[in-house]
């Protein structure tokens, strides 16, 4: 072991185990960093360090006691949406849809912390990022507590929500059209279904070999997520995962929804119905894009006319990532997952 790597581990465990690195770490990142060269510095001139038996912070479980209980979608004060980002009775729902899960169910004799404190830590989590030392301090939950919280979340909503997200058929698929061409518009496209686009989601470097292909064209490291919304910009079909440096159209076209409907159309797009996209996209007799101008040729007074319709239509799909990224905020930060599974399982 190098001497480097030494004074490296030396520098880590003596921080862990030392009472004031706990204290500086509380108190300010700059007295953190002014310790930590206080330490670095006594390494280089062979000075011994005292090791102290780290000392556990203390933890408080006032938040779920003394507010958590209080907080309602009618009280302006102690709103439930303002600190979770969902109403209340949707909360009760959601633990009423997931609960049952075997994830839920502890098998040894140490109980799990109630379904409702850790589903709410995990809205937090995914509403407002937090660092873990925040989450702690604020809920009273440790770093290992708050992953576990998460993994189960995730495991427990796409196994039993996993069905919300789901294509339009039969009286939905009409109100939709009507939806998307209300009677009052003097000009519409008809037919449509929805509309789709592409959004990139930051994550961290990925622990991989090849991890250059997510870095995309403006320079970060992201996932690609692709997503169908209908009229009232809810999303009917998502697939997400590869790599931020993939165009649109090879995205869709390496999704399950593209091969499904070139060898199908009829299952997804029956009567001659159709989604939006924007010109990044394939025109396909489903899948309708914008003329593009001719670097010769000026588009012609309707083929513009058409355009301002089809962008005023396909403008649903970009309120949706908006509403989206808006309300659960880690989907437009970095990231803090190394795992690409874990990144889709959350997107998801």
């Amino acid at each position: 072991m190098s001497t480097s790597i030494q004074k490296k581990i030396t520098l880590a465990t003596a921080i862990i185990l030392t009472v004031d690195a706990w204290n500086a770490l509380e108190e300010s990142e700059n007295n953190f960093l002014e310790y930590e060269a206080v330490i670095l510095s006594n390494l280089e001139r062979n000075l011994p360090i005292i090791r102290i038996s780290r000392v556990m912070r203390p933890k408080t479980m006032g938040f779920w006691v003394d507010i958590f209980p209080n907080l309602s979608d009618e009280n302006p004060y102690n709103n439930f949406k303002c600190h979770f980002r969902i109403m209340r009775t949707t909360f009760n729902r959601l633990l009423s849809s997931i609960s049952a899960h075997p994830i839920y169910q502890f098998s040894t004799q140490k109980p799990q912390t109630p379904i409702e404190i850790q589903v709410a830590i995990v809205l937090q989590r995914l509403a407002n990022p937090m660092s873990y030392r925040q989450l702690e301090t604020t809920f009273g939950i440790g770093q290992g507590s708050v992953t576990n919280f998460t993994n189960r979340f995730i495991t427990a909503v796409l196994d039993n929500l996993r069905h919300i997200i789901n294509w339009p058929r039969g009286e939905e698929l009409q109100r939709v059209i009507e939806g998307f061409a209300p009677p009052e518009l003097r000009s519409r496209i008809p037919n449509v279904i929805g509309a789709i686009d592409g959004s990139h989601i930051p994550i961290s470097q990925p622990r991989i070999e090849y991890h250059q292909r997510y870095i995309n064209r403006k320079g970060f490291y992201s996932v690609v997520l692709m997503a169908i919304v209908d009229d009232r910009e809810r999303f009917i079909y998502i697939y997400s995962g590869q790599p931020g440096s993939m165009h649109d159209a090879r995205v869709l076209k390496q999704s399950a929804f593209w091969r499904e409907v070139v060898n199908d159309s009829n299952g997804r797009f029956p009567g001659n119905t159709h989604i939006l996209g924007d010109s990044a996209f394939p025109l396909m007799p489903w899948l309708l894009v914008p003329f593009k101008r001719r670097s010769s040729q000026e588009l012609s007074r309707v083929q513009r006319q058409y355009n301002r319709i089809h962008s005023s239509a396909r403008i649903a799909v970009e309120r949706a990532f908006g509403k989206l990224k808006g309300r659960w905020r880690i989907l437009r930060n970095n990231m803090e997952v190394t795992d690409l599974k874990n990144v889709v399982d959350i997107i998801d």
